[in-house]
């Protein structure tokens, strides 16, 4: 019995011990969280918006009764002004284009059209724009015998 009690007049001792000499929890200072709260490690900001990178998609879309082959679409990129021609024989012709990375302040511009005059052509045209890995959004969108889209990237 004598045993006993000295084995629980130990324990008690210990507990007592601990309890009274171990540290609070807000005077434990965790080495791998920044020292003042407000800090954050430069990994774990987002990236500043004159730093971020942008890309531009353009899509468009001729429809025509007439089999046309002159199609011009005339685009801006982070190489600046391209012209290309689709020379597809057939009613409905479509192109889409991806560009960048491109900085923020770029203007996409968009000018689509067919040289020869066809009164049934109607052609569809939309610029996209996303930053870093979000996902597209349509900024600027028309449907007309001639398009012309611009945006210029400010967010």
């Amino acid at each position: 019995m004598k045993h006993c009690h000295v084995l629980t007049s130990f324990f008690v001792v210990l507990f007592l011990t601990l309890f009274l000499f171990s540290c609070s929890k807000d005077e434990v200072e965790d080495k791998t969280s920044p020292s003042d709260p407000t800090e954050q490690k430069q990994e774990d900001l987002p990236a500043p918006e004159e730093s971020a990178r942008y890309y531009v998609k353009y899509e468009v879309s001729f429809q025509t009764q007439h089999i046309n082959a002159n199609r011009v679409i005339k685009f801006t990129n982070e190489n600046g002004e391209q012209e290309i021609k689709l020379d597809e024989r057939s009613t409905i012709v479509t192109w889409e284009g991806t560009y960048g990375p491109v900085k923020k302040g770029f203007m996409a511009k968009l000018d689509c059209s067919t040289p020869s005059y066809d009164y049934s052509v109607s052609i569809h045209a939309r610029i996209y724009i996303c930053r870093e890995q979000e996902p597209f959004v349509i900024k600027a969108e028309d449907t007309d015998r001639f398009v012309y889209l611009k945006y210029t990237i400010d967010f």
